[in-house]
């Protein structure tokens, strides 16, 4: 019924091919940007900076090939340089909270809104089905305020994506949240499980997380939002370039009947 943000571009194979790795290579080089340290208040760990491609690349992609082009440029980056034997279990695990990452982000994006609240929704569930989870109830506050808002803004956004710019931005920012937001649980969930990390561990950044997963998720959104108003503007311009080019075939075609055509019926 409504038009998705990122209409799929009629291109031929060997450009989806080259689409595709650019993608991947991106990701992998993404890994070395710089990243947040000492989160959680434990010494030693971090949050990758892919995390922020993770999303980027559902919003490019879409759900099933930005997936797909998350997890190759992460499992390329660990096995290029070294490090894919010697990963935790919970590290050899992150390529699918990416690739998760990527699929909620790309769901959104492609207006199947349903399935990505359906994911969203699960995550937050599985985390209080815990005992952890029930303890430290207040950890995932902001996961449900961002579905909250989303499913408040859900009808503006179907809606006035299509003329407005600030809606789409917002729209983007949302499929960036629920993608960054949705790694962010996935990992917790995991964590606690293959660790015990007790609650309180949780509890003590539950207002510490939604800043470092919103700076995450405003990169690729801004991004995105840049590509597609550039598009757009490409797209609404390319109707007055084909009308400019119609009017100048048109003045040659008058000129050339005023000075050649009549020129030659006047000599005969």
């Amino acid at each position: 019924m409504f038009p998705k943000l990122l209409p799929k571009l009629r291109v031929k194979n060997d450009v989806k091919v080259i689409y595709i790795l650019f993608g991947i290579i991106l990701t992998y080089f993404s890994i070395y940007m710089p990243d947040f340290m000492n989160v959680a208040g434990m010494e030693g760990t971090k949050i990758s900076s892919i995390v922020s491609f993770g999303a980027l690349n559902g919003m490019l992609f879409g759900p099933f090939w930005g997936s797909i082009v998350s997890a190759t440029g992460f499992l390329l980056y660990e096995i290029t340089s070294g490090k894919y034997l010697l990963m935790s279990t919970f590290s050899a695990l992150s390529i699918l909270f990416i690739a998760l990452s990527s699929v909620v982000s790309g769901l959104v994006v492609n207006r199947e809104h349903k399935a990505a609240k359906s994911i969203f929704f699960v995550l937050i569930v599985v985390w209080y089905m815990l005992d952890m989870g029930r303890t430290a109830y207040a950890y995932p506050w902001y996961h449900l305020l961002v579905l909250g808002g989303f499913i408040y803004f859900e009808k503006s956004i179907l809606v006035k994506t299509v003329t407005s710019k600030l809606y789409i931005f917002i729209s983007l920012l949302f499929a960036s949240l629920m993608g960054v937001l949705s790694d962010h649980l996935a990992g917790s969930i995991t964590y606690h499980l293959l660790y015990g990390l007790p609650a309180d561990m949780y509890q003590s950044v539950i207002f510490i997380y939604p800043v470092e997963r919103t700076i995450l998720a405003i990169f690729p959104a801004f991004l995105v939002y840049v590509l597609i108003v550039v598009f757009k503007d490409i797209i609404l311009s390319s109707g007055n370039i084909e009308k400019d080019i119609e009017d100048k075939k048109s003045r040659d075609l008058d000129e050339y009947l005023q000075n050649d055509v009549l020129n030659i019926i006047k000599e005969k």
